[in-house]
């Protein structure tokens, strides 16, 4: 390689230089390597493409100008006039060590410049320090300190000065990079060799002579071939710098350093004073390297702090739009929010949280960059379904927000709910894969809810600011996703709901302990025998301040938090001691208990139930266990092996609320079901509604081509009860044959719709003989 035959050469050169004679031959041997060193310079510039091309040309100047200088000495000390401390040869010095100052820190690679400026700033101020140090420690004569005298010595100061900024910029270097590559190793050797050359040369020096001896010369020809290796080497690869990105990462290094640095001022005024010199000898000096320090250090706090700002803004930019989709962060939401409600004037705001149904799928399926890559696809569609100044956002996941501000009479909100809709159901395809979504849309807005009164509950209509705002939409939209609905607008009934949950939530652990919790039987007739058959257990809370509270109100968050299969155990445990309570009494009869999907997936569950049964000593065919569609199809495979192990005991299974759920009959019948219930919002308005009747009478027929037996719920009247015996219903269920009542209650209830209720053969004749 290039490189190694210059060094090669460049050693045997200065072994030749010191063997060699005083004069002409040393003098010789010097130009030669000189002159080399400048020609590498010159093709390392003929050959760089990249930006680092100027640094060559600088280092190529700078090299020659120091060429220029010694030649002047050379002539001097062969014609046998003495050289001052400060001649023509000294212009020549400082203009190649500002020259190669500058190559150095202006030396670049295709990530830009090396060194910035904060790390310009921090050398020159080591620089300073080291500088006065040497003229105060090395240089100077500390008793003849005149101006006149500093005049005739600062070139020696200079020269030490700009060797500590380059050694800094070296150390800097390796702080940026941490390489120890053949071109920095050269680097960094030939600058201590400048070092070393000129503090051995200046640390003699007196007010008449310069004395340049064989080993100054010798460092600096070693410097010279140094520099020549940097030239000549060309690094197969950049070498990559450690992460700058933060103005906090200073490095215990560079701090030293720079304290080191800014302590020589006080500590050389505190050795001066000890020394006894006077202060009108060196107190001017102590100025100018004062002033010039708290300059450098001013401006390198002034680029900290403007780094400091740069990165609050950027910042601050990360904080108000969010990195997916480049929309409106969930702050920025707040703030526009806040601005639209204090500006709206007569106008409403409108803030929509447009949630994407099935998006975890997509993320499931492609990967987490493709989820990505569809809600910006989302986020584009939403932002041209609205006006320009409209606000579009993204709270998170899978939940976007449009806020708009108009007047009454100019929008209608639901259909604006639609556009969203239809912009997120649009065709999208997925690695060639036509994707299908949709979106559930919860609505709040500055009108007050039609109906709503200031009263005690509510003393007077608050200002609500965007936090708010996007609190009440987040209502609605659960309030729909639970409803089943696709949109969802706000009421103020939302919200005492949720609180009243909350509080429940709270204090359903008391209530367990407390036994507050009851159950409740409700009669289920036999249509064909006339006679109540089975009782289904439903649980209802008497709290202490509230009364009897619905399981709607608690049992929702109850499962989501752990501590149903508690209230399970304490309704199957008081279902059956109840059935073998009035079993004892000679009341035949069955019990029903409802089963959620967090007792389906409990592995223990029919271990549990085989305890209780065996505890009352009830026979498994009188335990019947409720599942909705809903619950069964959340885990197929693990609800079917649920229900088989039960099933396996003896007691049957129903489905509950049938007709509300997605399952098909298929599935059906691979599940061990005995029994269907129709769900109530059809049998309830069979007789006014001929498509809810169709559904009721098409599931009574769908249950006997599958041999399982069906049960109405939902009878209120006696109209309803006559249409469903028509329709060859199995049983029923509902308020006219008997409200929900405490066990004590439930044995005088059961004989009085026994000797009420006539059988279905009784009922037929009666009928023919009307």
């Amino acid at each position: 390689m290039l490189w190694t035959r210059f060094l090669g050469l460049g050693v045997v050169s200065l072994v030749a230089y010191v063997i060699a004679p005083q004069g002409l031959p040393r003098d010789a041997v010097y130009a030669i390597v000189l002159l080399a060193t400048v020609a590498a310079f010159v093709y390392r510039y003929s050959k760089e493409p990249g930006p680092d091309k100027r640094t060559w040309k600088y280092m190529a100047v700078g090299v020659g100008s120091w060429g220029v200088g010694d030649a002047l000495i050379a002539m001097a000390q062969l014609s046998g006039a003495q050289v001052s401390t400060f001649s023509s040869s000294d212009v020549f010095y400082l203009l190649g060590y500002l020259v190669i100052a500058v190559g150095f820190a202006r030396a670049a690679d295709e990530n830009g410049l090396v060194f910035g400026i904060e790390e310009l700033l921090e050398c020159l101020v080591v620089a300073v320090g080291f500088g006065l140090a040497t003229w105060v420690f090395v240089i100077s004569d500390n008793a003849t300190w005149s101006l006149s005298s500093a005049m005739a010595l600062w070139p020696a100061t200079a020269y030490l000065t700009v060797d500590a900024f380059l050694v800094t910029l070296v150390g800097s270097l390796y702080l940026l990079t941490r390489s120890t590559t053949v071109p920095f190793l050269a680097a960094a050797t030939g600058v201590v060799l400048l070092v070393a050359a000129d503090f051995s040369s200046y640390a003699a020096v007196n007010t008449s002579e310069l004395y340049r001896s064989t080993l100054p010369n010798a460092l600096w020809l070693a410097a010279y071939v140094c520099f020549g290796v940097i030239a000549l080497h060309v690094p197969d690869r950049t070498v990559a710098r450690i992460d700058r990105s933060s103005p906090f990462k200073f490095g215990r290094t560079r701090f030293a350093g720079l304290g080191i640095a800014v302590a020589v001022t006080p500590l050389v005024m505190a050795v001066q004073l000890a020394r006894g010199v006077p202060v009108e000898q060196w107190g001017w000096v102590i100025v100018i390297a004062s002033a010039l320090v708290i300059a450098l250090v001013g401006g390198r706090m002034v680029c900290f702090l403007n780094t400091l700002r740069l990165q609050a803004a950027v910042l601050e930019d990360v904080a108000r739009t969010d990195a997916v989709t480049g929309l409106a962060s969930r702050r920025l939401l707040r703030e526009r929010l806040d601005t639209m409600l204090a500006t709206r004037g007569d106008a409403d705001v409108f803030t929509l949280v447009v949630d994407i149904d099935r998006f975890a799928q997509i993320n499931e399926t492609f990967g987490y960059s493709v989820g990505d890559s569809v809600l910006r696809e989302i986020g584009h569609r939403l932002v041209a379904s609205v006006r320009a100044d409209d606000l579009v956002g993204r709270l998170g996941g899978d939940q976007f927000v449009v806020a708009m501000r108009r007047l009454p009479a100019r929008i209608d909100v639901s259909d604006a709910a639609e556009r969203l809709q239809f912009a997120v159901s649009r065709t999208m395809f997925v690695h060639d894969i036509n994707v299908a979504l949709d979106a559930t849309v919860g609505i709040a807005d500055t009108e007050r809810p039609e109906g709503s009164s200031i009263g005690a509950e509510q003393p007077a209509a608050s200002p609500v600011d965007g936090e708010a705002m996007l609190q009440r939409a987040h209502v609605a939209l659960t309030a729909a996703k639970a409803g089943h609905t696709r949109v969802g607008r706000y009421e103020p009934e939302m919200d005492r709901d949720r609180h009243d949950q909350m509080r429940l939530l709270g204090e359903l652990d008391t209530a367990i302990r407390d036994h507050q919790l009851r159950v409740f039987f409700q009669p289920c007739l036999d249509l064909e025998s006339g006679r109540v058959d089975r009782v289904e257990a439903l649980l209802r809370w008497l709290h202490p301040r509230e009364g009897l509270i619905g399981p709607s109100m608690f049992l929702p968050d109850a499962e989501r938090t752990g501590m149903l299969p508690a209230i399970t155990a304490l309704v199957l445990d008081e279902a059956l001691a109840q059935c073998s309570a009035l079993r004892r009494r000679g009341v035949d009869l069955a019990v029903s208990v409802n089963l959620s999907v967090r007792n389906l997936l409990d592995e223990t569950l029919t271990e549990q139930v085989a305890a209780a049964l065996a505890k009352y000593s009830v026979p498994a065919h009188a335990l019947e266990f409720e599942v909705t569609e809903t619950t069964a199809m959340t885990d197929p495979v693990r609800s079917v092996d649920a229900l088989t192990s039960l099933r396996s005991l003896g007691v049957t299974i129903a489905i509950d609320d049938y007709g509300t759920g997605y399952s098909s009959l298929t599935y059906l019948q691979s599940l061990p079901v005995q029994t269907l219930k129709i769900d109530r919002s059809f049998v309830s308005k069979m007789n006014s509604d001929e498509t809810d009747a169709s559904i009721v009478r098409s599931t009574i027929d769908l249950a006997r081509s599958i041999g399982v037996r069906v049960m109405a719920e939902g009878v209120e009247d006696a109209g309803t009860l006559n249409a469903l015996r028509e329709l060859g219903c199995d049983g029923a269920q509902g308020y006219f044959l008997g409200r929900p009542m405490p066990a004590e209650f439930l044995a005088e209830a059961v004989a009085k719709l026994n000797s009420e209720t006539p059988t279905k053969l009784e009922w037929e004749l009666a009928r023919e003989r009307i």
